[in-house]
């Protein structure tokens, strides 16, 4: 290579390099315009809506791993799950990606900012809250408890001492070995009474717990319903999804399932040999036969009265309760409380039982959806195959509904079903 060419190759490589940069508002707008989800009006509204609310933070230059730009585009997701206006999507978006430029746990942030579409809550409140669950758990205190102290801060309004007190009381009792369940009622419970002080009740709390440790004592504990409940002994008689079960599951999937169906986490091991049926359509009727088990049908009753008994509950991340509840511990819950044990989180509920093609589904199955663009993030359960289908799942913003399957939104996150009971 020439003297010349060489100085013109250093010189161009800059420029070169500028160019395939892209600023966050670039990003956005090209992750909105591969999103099948959006209709042109409602990206052209979105990306106007993010260009206002972002202002110069739109200039910021993204960087590959930036997880601050893979956040926005959550907030966006899960905003258009609901329906949301786009002005508020903008809002939630802007505080998640200021919580994670000034350092918090991008996971963290992506379940806690979802509090946004209930109330509005700046970054900086976010990064507190999301930087303190970390350390609540890293310290000891289990995950549930960690998210109720979060729900609790945006519920009640605490100021950032109150919930840095509260969280370093609740750290403190997991290390001294005290039940981190009673102790958070306690405190939970007595900040509730006005002119409650949180550093004069935490020192109270500990000396408390303290005697009861030394005289084996068990606590009285203040009235107190939060978002977590206490992991209870196991039942004799719970059924849990084991590998025969999954099994049975399975079999059973592949004998109903096209052959061509391509919506499942696992490529079948024995295909059938014959031409498969032509797929179905999602809104053409499948009939009982095909749908229905001597399982399922003892088990629906039951498993429908518990999904639909959390109708109107609030969206908590992490919460697990009738005070509040996230998308898969409303699917634990209803097959927990019909003695079928699954595991807690979306993306192991995704591992569980026999993969289902969606012209196939039936009452009980979990349905499943990516609103992170990494896998599975949501969860939720059919309740009627015939009509939508119509499924249960815990909204951000409007708590535990019913929903349209066949809805535009649904369709593009939809990811696939499993079918825990055979």
């Amino acid at each position: 290579m020439s003297a010349l060419a060489l100085i013109l190759a250093v010189a161009l490589a800059p420029s070169a390099r500028a160019q395939s940069r892209q600023n966050l508002d670039e990003y956005v707008a090209a992750a909105l315009s591969a999103d099948k989800a959006y209709s042109d009006a409602e990206r052209d509204a979105t990306l106007a809506a993010i260009k206002d609310r972002f202002a110069d933070y739109g200039f910021d230059v993204v960087h590959d791993g930036d997880p601050g730009p893979k956040v926005v585009m959550r907030m966006l997701v899960e905003g258009s799950f609901d329906e949301a206006p786009p002005e508020r999507m903008a809002d939630v978006a802007f505080a998640a990606y200021q919580a994670v430029k000034r350092g918090a746990p991008a996971d963290v942030v992506e379940g806690i900012a979802l509090y946004g579409y209930q109330k509005k809550i700046a970054g900086d409140r976010l990064a507190t809250w999301a930087n303190g669950y970390e350390q609540a758990v890293s310290g000891g205190v289990p995950p549930a408890v960690a998210a109720d102290l979060v729900h609790n801060a945006m519920a009640r309004d605490w100021d950032d001492e109150t919930f840095n007190l509260l969280k370093w009381g609740l750290v403190q009792a997991a290390k001294d070995g005290f039940d981190v369940h009673d102790y958070a009622v306690y405190l939970f419970g007595s900040m509730q009474k006005p002119g409650t002080r949180p550093g004069a009740l935490t020192a109270s709390a500990h000396d408390y717990f303290a005697k009861l440790q030394r005289t084996k004592q068990k606590p009285e504990l203040p009235p107190y319903e939060g978002v977590f409940s206490k992991p209870e002994p196991k039942k004799a008689d719970e059924t849990e999804v084991t590998p025969e079960l999954e099994a049975r599951a399975r079999k059973l999937a592949q004998a109903m399932q096209p052959k061509s169906v391509i919506d499942k986490p696992e490529v079948q091991a024995h295909p059938r040999k014959s031409p498969p049926p032509k797929p179905k359509q999602i809104d053409e009727p499948v009939p009982e036969r095909e749908v229905s088990s001597d399982s399922i049908d003892k088990l629906w009753p039951g498993l429908d009265k518990s999904a639909m008994s959390y109708l109107g509950t609030p969206y908590v991340w992490g919460g697990t309760t009738h005070k509040g509840i996230d998308c898969s511990a409303l699917t634990q819950n209803s097959y927990a409380e019909n003695e079928v044990k699954i595991p807690r989180v979306s993306r192991d509920q995704w591992k569980t039982g026999a993969s289902i093609a969606q012209p196939q589904l039936r009452r009980g199955d979990l349905i499943f959806f990516n609103t992170m663009g990494v896998g599975v993030s949501h969860v939720g359960m059919i309740v009627d195959p015939r009509k939508g289908p119509t499924f249960i799942h815990a909204s951000s913003s409007h708590g535990v509904m019913l929903q349209d399957l066949s809805k535009r939104y649904y369709q593009a996150r939809y990811l696939g079903a499993r079918r825990v009971v055979p």
